[in-house]
């Protein structure tokens, strides 16, 4: 790819999906703040440029492998969003509080931090819970009718909401704030490394709230950069049909 420094983060991601990887790792936002210049992402997240940009050649040229969603169906993409990524979600929003209290309660007196980290955890379960319901019971239903009836040459369904775009920028709005939950989260967490001589419980919780942030990344990104411009652009093609 040419000209990767002025580039956004998030169309990188789109055009060489393995480079999430790469920006996972090195902490650069490629879901909620992925429209930044690869060249102000990399100066944001303290990272060298020039690295970034030689790890992002490497993966381009051993064409490391991974489904490109923007080539699927979005009904396709959609039930790989609730069946990987939400039922991941869901079932780590529940899990993970026992075993935060388990750490909290043995070592919170002598690590703050762990309750801290905690309050923040609870707010982002009570904030992604809900959100995940409307996707699945009002927004995903209606994009999977948008494909179906675009499929079979029908007219547009006429939505409560108005334009999928509403629904869209709620979303995308709660996905911003689920961003800055973890990234305060991590911070407040002291960026998920254990002091020494972590027990299993309190190492084990600090892994898994590193994995929850990287799916949930993910999630974020097949959402905002894929499957709602997509649906957004669906929508729109039944106007322009129905003008001609």
């Amino acid at each position: 790819m040419n000209n990767l420094a002025s580039q956004t983060v998030r169309d990188i991601a789109l055009k060489i999906p393995a480079t999430t990887r790469i920006f996972e790792e090195l902490k650069i936002d490629y879901c909620c703040g992925g429209r930044k210049p690869l060249k102000e992402a990399c100066r944001n997240s303290g990272v060298n440029e020039d690295y970034v940009i030689k790890k992002i050649n490497e993966i381009e040229a051993a064409e490391v492998l991974e489904f490109d969603w923007t080539r699927a169906s979005l009904s396709d993409l959609i039930e790989h969003i609730e069946d990987t990524h939400h039922v991941f979600t869901r079932n780590e929003l529940g899990n993970l509080v026992p075993l935060f209290e388990k750490v909290l309660n043995a070592h919170g007196s002598r690590h703050p931090e762990i309750a801290e980290a905690m309050n923040i955890f609870l707010k982002l379960a009570d904030d992604l819970t809900p959100h995940l319901q409307k996707e699945e019971n009002v927004l995903f239903p209606y994009i999977r009718d948008l494909e179906r009836r675009k499929t079979l040459n029908l007219s547009a369904p006429l939505p409560f909401f108005g334009t999928v775009q509403n629904p869209v920028r709620m979303m995308m709005m709660e996905h911003d704030t689920a961003g800055e939950l973890l990234k305060e989260m991590r911070e407040t967490a002291l960026n998920y490394l254990p002091p020494p001589g972590a027990c299993p419980s309190y190492t084990g919780l600090y892994h898994r709230l590193a994995e929850l942030e990287r799916d949930l990344h993910r999630h974020i990104h097949l959402e905002n950069n894929i499957l709602f411009p997509r649906a957004i652009e669906l929508e729109e093609s039944f106007v322009t049909q129905e003008l001609l």
